[in-house]
């Protein structure tokens, strides 16, 4: 298996990371913005991102193991 590159890991620490700075950007970031600006917006798009990136590798990795490739 391809190791994960750290840009793009999906661990706890991310998603708890996550949450932090989505509740800091809500308390005392900028107002609503256009979704192309928006820092809640992008983060939001970057967080589905790596969520689909690691369902992904987890599919991959049961079809080997289950292929036993």
């Amino acid at each position: 298996m391809t190791p994960v590159p750290r840009s793009d890991s999906f661990s706890w620490a991310y998603r708890a990371w996550f949450r932090i700075r989505l509740v800091l950007l809500h308390v005392m970031g900028p107002a609503t913005l256009d979704p192309a600006h928006d820092p809640r917006a992008r983060l939001k798009r970057d967080y589905a991102r790596r969520r689909a990136l690691d369902e992904q590798r987890r599919r991959e990795a049961f079809i080997r193991k289950s292929w036993g490739d």
